[in-house]
């Protein structure tokens, strides 16, 4: 009986703690803003992380039976350069993955106290020293599981994933649910302790721990799939561009087969305005065939191929509502950015922008893209006669149905490049300012 709950429960409580920890850094490396060719959550782990993990956890385990605070808080030190070295994480994921260290012995501490002071103050009864060391064991770690789901949301959040109120309110409700369950079966355990009773609720122990693993994933998963399908509704957006895009190369084509066709027509009216010597009807009819010809091409702003036909079907779109539009790109390069994003970003500021102009008078959009060293700057500016809705700290749409989805997906966006952006209204004028950083 000793063996089991002083050898055997707390080495299953430091698997399942580690085991967290370690999956807690898998989310939080996947979660940085994966780049092409770069690990993302949903790939899996490799088997030399897997390997590494397993010789972390069973030297920890295997030390932990020493009994010395010092050696498992040294273990606690290395978990950041352990989890780097199996995720092969940037350096600057040490600092992350250490802040979940420090996160977990401080609810390692606190649980140690609170317990202490509930036994000192008589608000835990229990009648032996073994219960209180099954009671002590089990709640501690339950709630460093809490803490540890509770951090791994906080950089998802960060990192610009979709966290719910509900998803986080299951993420806590449940190791709470274990921690009360648990403290009952201890306390219930009073009155008749005995081998069948510990086994009993070692099953009920196990089972707990794989509902708030299950449960654990099902978080996961839901976030998971909110993301692929705003990537699903950015490609479709993105497709529909490029239709519309080689739509309107199909019609030139076809015009200027016609204006092939007809050119030599047109030379010779030309030579006839020259031989009456009518050079100002000559010089006109040249003008009209210019822009003739120049229908036929596609405006360029940029090398960026996807950049150049969002900013063409914007401009087309703004055209349309008689928005006059100023578009300038730098020489820049948009590998370090995924399309899907590209399009996220630029397609939703001009859309906002375009829709906000067309309601005011003598609309216009201005747009500004360069490179500043290690940063690419994005300065948007469009005439917003009503100033718009401050909501939270931020604007809010002012037209109907709208749920300001779009300054959402731009907020998200702009965060998972480690960016910022700045929305501001002054006299008329909306100006959204988006500094991304450029990951060489």
């Amino acid at each position: 009986m000793e063996f089991l709950i002083y050898m055997a429960l707390p080495c299953l409580g430091s698997v399942f703690l580690l085991g967290g920890m370690f999956y807690a850094a898998y989310r939080i490396t996947g979660q940085r803003g994966a780049q092409p060719g770069e690990m993302s959550c949903g790939r899996g782990i490799s088997r030399r992380a897997l390997c590494i993990i397993a010789v972390y956890i069973t030297m920890c385990v295997g030390f932990s039976v020493l009994g010395n605070t010092w050696v498992n808080l040294l273990f606690l030190c290395l978990f950041p350069l352990a989890a780097r070295w199996a995720y092969e994480a940037p350096k600057i994921y040490v600092l992350y993955y250490f802040i979940l260290s420090a996160a977990v012995w401080l609810t390692d501490i606190a649980g140690i106290l609170g317990f202490q002071i509930g036994i000192m103050t008589g608000f835990l009864q229990l009648n032996s020293p073994e219960l209180q060391y099954i009671l002590l064991v089990t709640v501690t770690r339950m709630a460093e599981f809490m803490v540890i789901l509770l951090v791994a949301l906080a950089a998802g959040r960060k990192s610009g994933r979709h966290i719910t109120a509900r998803q986080v309110l299951i993420s806590v409700l449940l190791p709470m649910y274990s921690v009360f369950n648990i403290y009952c079966l201890v306390y219930l355990m009073q009155i008749y302790f005995n081998r069948e009773m510990a086994l009993l609720f070692g099953v009920n122990l196990v089972l707990l721990i794989c509902l708030n693993i299950y449960f654990c994933v099902l978080v996961d998963v839901m976030s998971e799939n909110h993301r692929l399908e705003n990537e699903r509704n950015l490609y479709r957006a993105q497709a529909r561009m490029q239709h519309r895009y080689y739509e309107q190369e199909e019609e030139k084509y076809e015009a200027s087969r016609k204006m092939i066709h007809d050119i030599r027509n047109h030379i010779q009216a030309m030579e006839a305005l020259y031989a009456r010597e009518d050079a100002h009807a000559a010089e006109l009819y040249a003008r009209d065939i210019h822009q003739m010809l120049n229908r036929f091409q596609q405006k360029y702003y940029t090398s960026e191929k996807l950049l150049n036909i969002i900013l063409n079907d914007k401009a087309a779109m703004m055209q349309r509502l008689g928005v006059k539009e100023d578009i300038k790109v730098g020489e820049l390069s948009l590998d370090f950015m995924k399309e899907t994003d590209i399009t996220a970003l630029f397609a939703n500021l001009l859309d906002n922008a375009a829709a906000a102009a067309g309601e005011s008078g003598n609309g216009f959009v201005r747009l500004r893209v360069n490179r500043v060293r290690q940063f690419l700057s994005v300065v948007l500016e469009n005439s917003c006669d009503a100033e718009p809705v401050r909501s939270a700290g931020t604007f809010r749409s002012r037209r109907a149905d709208h749920e300001g989805l779009g300054l959402k997906i731009i907020r998200e966006t702009v965060e998972r490049y480690g960016g910022d952006v700045q929305m501001d209204w002054k006299e008329g004028i909306f100006t959204v300012r988006v500094m991304l950083t450029v990951e060489e």
